[in-house]
Parts: structure tokens; sequence; C-alpha cells
């Protein structure tokens, strides 16, 4: 099977989504391994390391 111009053009279309999803997925990973390297530059979140 052959990648054609239409196959190009569906997958940019789902670009967008996938990032959104990627994005939540790293979020919600930091969220519950409590890293602390990263987690303390998240707006509101990052206050619980500073004691």
């Amino acid at each position: 099977m052959r990648l054609g111009k239409r196959h190009f053009e569906i997958a940019t279309k789902w670009i967008p989504s996938t990032a959104i999803y990627g994005v939540a997925a790293g979020l919600a990973l930091i969220y519950f391994t409590d890293w602390k390297v990263v987690a303390k530059h998240i707006p509101f979140y990052g206050d619980k390391f500073k004691n």
C-alpha cells in the first residue's frame, strides 16, 4: 500500500489532537509521579514544594 497525497492530508488533520493528548499524558505522568524537578514550575501546583 502506497501513501499518497490524500493520506498525508488526513494525517495532518490528526496532528492537533495527537499533540493535545500527548501534552495531557505528559502532565498526567508528572502529576501522578510527583516529579519535583518539573512540577515545581507548574503554577499553583508548584507551591506544594515551597516548604
